[in-house]
Parts: structure tokens; C-alpha cells; sequence
């Protein structure tokens, strides 16, 4: 069993590609570690600086699942921060757009440059980072979006869950409806995920104590 001692609560983390490091993210952490064979080495503590500031406060973390250099992190002040491990400052973009909290961060599976946030003002954002902008904005028409995911398996569609228990199908073409909405759970729903395998497999998981699968193909 592995663990370490943090200064602060966390409330992310996650692994590169090859799951060789981990990087955890708080309110007041954010730090990344080698997965050794015994332990986890300290590599990096991005909240040391001058420029310390709202953005360094993470409700979430996600790493690039295609460039290893590149995080993205969900700001309790509401911005999205991108982070270039290969520079010298390591915060690369930050994109204010959001008008509460960031709950979610989610990059796309096979694009590098696209990426999709969830937030308590209820819209999602897809940012394409080379333009280093806000490309397209998804309302939910609910009062919060608690988690999104890019499903792995067709390219256009994501998955956004919500604060009224309700699922959402999307697709990045069409910004003004979601293809299909449905319950899920009686209550906040506080994740999903796709299956790696099982094409139209959703699970979640909510306030109402239940963890369901979902075969979104009879919905």
C-alpha cells in the first residue's frame, strides 16, 4: 500500500498515461509524485511562487491523455487553468469564462487541444486550445453540471450529469440541445464514467447512495 502525508485536504488526482505519476489537487495542494515500487516521490509543487493565487485552488485536476506535459485544472474561483510542465512558469491558460465554481475537467480521448468543463452556473465549455478560446458553450438548463466525460468510442459525443439527477447525452456539433436526457438517480448526481469496452455503457454515481450502469442503447 502506498500513501503520503498532504498539507491540505485534496479533491483530485490523477495519473498520466503510463500511470507513472500522479498528481494530487486541493484547495491548498497541488503537487505531483512518482509512482515508485514502494512509495511516491515528491517531483513537483506547483503552488510555490509569487503569483500564488484562486487559480492555484483546485476542485479538479485531469490529466492530458495525449501529451504528458499537459494538465488542466478546475478553479474554485470558476476559471479553467491549463499547465505546461515543460515551461518555466507552468500555468499556461487560464479562461475565466465560467460564472461559478469549476467542477469538472475533462480533455477529449484522442484530441489534445479540446477541452470540455462542467460548472455550477450550469453550462459546459469546450475550449480548443490553440485558439485560446471558448469554441462552443452547452447549456444544460439545469442550475449545476457535476461531472462531464468525452466517451471514448464516438468521437462527436460527451455525457454531462447533473444536480437534479438527470444524464445527459451530448453532441459537440449541436450546442443548443442535448440528444437525450434522462433520470438517474433521485438526488445530485456526483460522477460518471464510460465503460473502456462496452460502447454504450454509462455508469454513475449519486447522492442517493446507488451506483448504476447504464445501457444507454434502451434509453
Amino acid at each position: 500500500t502506498h500513501y503520503v502525508c498532504l498539507e491540505g485536504s485534496a479533491n483530485a488526482l490523477a495519473t498520466n498515461k503510463e500511470a507513472s505519476q500522479v498528481v494530487v489537487a486541493g484547495r491548498n495542494v497541488f503537487k505531483i509524485f512518482n509512482v515508485e515500487a514502494n512509495k511516491f516521490v515528491e517531483k513537483l509543487n506547483l503552488r510555490i511562487g509569487k503569483n500564488v493565487d484562486l487559480s492555484y485552488s483546485c476542485a479538479d485536476v485531469v490529466w492530458n491523455p495525449v501529451d504528458n506535459a499537459v494538465l488542466a485544472t478546475a478553479a474554485t474561483n470558476g476559471s479553467v487553468v491549463t499547465w505546461n510542465l515543460n515551461s518555466l512558469q507552468k500555468q499556461d491558460m487560464k479562461f475565466q469564462d465560467h460564472k461559478r465554481t469549476v467542477n469538472k475537467v475533462c480533455f477529449h480521448t484522442t484530441e489534445a487541444q479540446l477541452l470540455l468543463s462542467g460548472s455550477q452556473d450550469g453550462t459546459m465549455k469546450l475550449f480548443d486550445l490553440r485558439k485560446k478560446e471558448v469554441s462552443s458553450t452547452f447549456y444544460s438548463l439545469s442550475e449545476s453540471v457535476r461531472d462531464v466525460q468525452f466517451c471514448p468510442h464516438q468521437y462527436f459525443s460527451f455525457a454531462a450529469v447533473q444536480e437534479n439527477g438527470y444524464v445527459q447525452l451530448w453532441d459537440l456539433r449541436r450546442t443548443d440541445r442535448f440528444e437525450r436526457q434522462f433520470a438517474a438517480h433521485s438526488g445530485p448526481v456526483f460522477t460518471c464514467d464510460w465503460h473502456p469496452d462496452e460502447k454504450l455503457w454509462l455508469a454513475t454515481a449519486g447522492r442517493d447512495k446507488t451506483n448504476k450502469v447504464l445501457d444507454i442503447s434502451h434509453k
